[in-house]
């Protein structure tokens, strides 16, 4: 078993990935930006460090929950915990970046540091029960050892060379984005036809309009329980990554394009709420008022 495990970043992953860990036995030393509720619960079962320097200084391996590019740069090299790691300490990104910026972290650290990107798919509940989808990125002679320290946390594919960890987790970003687009504008839709939302999504499951989107956002849109589990501004900025990547000139990322507008409007409109809330950008986006809309679908029938 290795030494200590590190984790920068208690936010809504980064907490529970130190739970998780703690749970299976392992000794998890913290640190965060901010020393909110998050930071006060993980210090219950974990070590809380004062600086991300000293964080790092106590462990062989660790892991950032970071939300950005930005935000990793500023941690490791601006405020120098770059220069704390052990010997050999093995130092992997499970926030999601582009890979161009995976490629840099690994350009810039010393060269004893291991890196890896390992972004994640799955949410607070995949990370809670250990079964989150990880897309690894890594030299194949790291792969084998970031694997076996990762492993609690979920599923890990080996997805290639550093970079291609965060390549994955972007097309995976698109495909859940507009899956959940989909689903919300088909519940959406739904209502204005007279159709309970719960009536719709219980008759979708088994057809081929099931998912684990439908799965895990059905009950969310049910309930319109919109309480952050995944962030509207993260989708949003994972999105913008997956966008910089391609020259999407006219016609490029159609559907994501629609996924990212919903989003947007998410946020002009009602703050920064669990993206399954793509169901109150769905309603308002309808062209008909949702009283005479069946009329209209009949009239349309009719004529046809």
């Amino acid at each position: 078993m290795p030494g200590k495990i590190c984790i920068l970043g208690l936010g809504l992953m980064g907490s529970r990935a130190a739970a998780r860990l703690v749970a299976c036995g392992q000794q998890v030393v913290a640190w965060n930006r901010t020393s909110g509720a998050a930071t006060q619960s993980v210090g219950r079962f974990a070590t809380i460090a004062a600086t991300s320097s000293e964080a790092v200084a106590q462990a062989d391996t660790v892991l950032m929950f970071l939300h950005d590019a930005e935000a990793v740069d500023d941690v490791i090299f601006k405020q120098g915990a770059a220069g704390h790691f052990r010997d050999g300490a093995l130092l992997i990104d499970m926030g999601t970046n582009t890979p161009q910026a995976a490629r840099q972290i690994a350009k810039q650290l010393p060269p004893t540091i291991r890196f890896a990107d390992a972004p994640v798919s799955g949410g607070t509940i995949g990370i809670e029960k250990g079964i989150l989808s990880i897309f690894l990125g890594a030299n194949s002679e790291d792969a084998a050892l970031v694997m076996d320290r990762i492993q609690p946390l979920g599923r890990v594919s080996h997805m290639g060379e550093i970079g291609a960890g965060q390549a994955t987790k972007l097309a995976n970003q698109i495909v859940v984005a507009c899956n959940i687009a989909g689903l919300a504008e088909g519940v959406a839709f739904g209502e204005a036809l007279g159709i309970a939302p719960e009536n719709l999504l219980a008759a979708l499951k088994g057809g081929l309009a099931d998912s684990r989107v439908l799965e895990v956002m059905g009950p969310r849109i049910h309930a319109e329980d919109f309480q952050p589990k995944g962030r509207a501004t993260t989708h949003l900025k994972d999105l913008a990554c997956a966008f910089s990547q391609v020259d999407t000139g006219e016609n490029g990322l159609e559907a994501t394009k629609v996924a990212r507008s919903y989003l947007q409007q998410l946020l002009e409109n009602h703050g920064d709420l669990d993206h399954s809330a793509m169901l109150l950008s769905a309603r308002e986006n309808m062209s008909y008022q949702k009283n005479n809309f069946p009329q209209k679908i009949l009239e349309r029938a009719v004529n046809k």
